[in-house]
């Protein structure tokens, strides 16, 4: 039981950021290349990138609340009987603020992590693509090619991302008016980079098998919806 506590907030997160996330760059996406005409081809990276900005800026403030009463949940697992328990008691003692205290690292953490995840995905599949062109007639090679994209672009956020992923949990794990600065500076003080990068490779383990199934699924449905 102790490995699923806080999958509530997860959960929560992962479908607001996500429906959110992707909605979104899909909109920007389409609109930049509607707006570069003809360039759209070789602006394809920095449409990719601008679109993943502009989606991970708004995703840091939804997804922050939820990752707060995460961390306080698995940290401290007394902290009160269930997760509606956790947010009322972190409200009640440390104020709304506290919620989104961690935006000033998550900004950072979610802008590498989506841009990456994005970028990794296009490049890899539009790759395997060219070099495995039966794909693009066959569903079942197309969902592999986004399988092995979705891990790539997973693997690739992970690594990015840890130490912004390490100062979120620096902030959250007790109660603390620490800055996100300070944070990272306590754990640069405490174990240098390496400490920026523990749990690195279970970052990387569940940061490519979300996102490999997240891609999966959302190319599935691209594909049985002819887009």
């Amino acid at each position: 039981g102790t490995f699923f506590n806080g999958w509530e907030p997860t959960f929560l997160g992962f479908f607001v950021n996500g429906g959110l996330g992707y909605s979104t760059i899909e909109y920007l996406r389409r609109t930049f290349i509607e707006m570069a005409g003809t360039n759209a081809g070789a602006l394809e990276i920095p449409i990719i990138l601008a679109s993943a900005l502009i989606a991970a800026s708004l995703g840091s403030v939804t997804l922050a609340p939820f990752e707060s009463v995460r961390i306080r949940a698995v940290a401290q697992p007394n902290y009160a009987d269930n997760i509606v328990g956790v947010l009322k008691r972190i409200v009640a003692e440390e104020g709304v603020g506290s919620l989104f205290s961690v935006v000033p690292a998550f900004l950072p953490k979610e802008i590498l992590f989506v841009c990456t995840k994005f970028l990794v995905f296009d490049l890899s599949t539009v790759y395997l693509y060219e070099t495995f062109p039966a794909a693009n007639e066959d569903l079942k090679l197309s969902l592999l090619i986004s399988l092995v994209g979705g891990t790539l672009g997973g693997v690739g956020a992970a690594l990015v991302s840890n130490p912004a992923d390490a100062t979120v949990s620096e902030m959250k794990k007790s109660k603390s008016d620490i800055s996100a600065l300070g944070a990272f500076q306590a754990l640069l003080d405490r174990g240098g980079i390496p400490l920026l990068y523990r749990g690195l490779g279970l970052r990387m383990f569940f940061y490519s098998l979300i996102v490999s199934i997240q891609f999966l699924v959302y190319d599935y449905v691209r594909f049985t919806l002819n887009i």
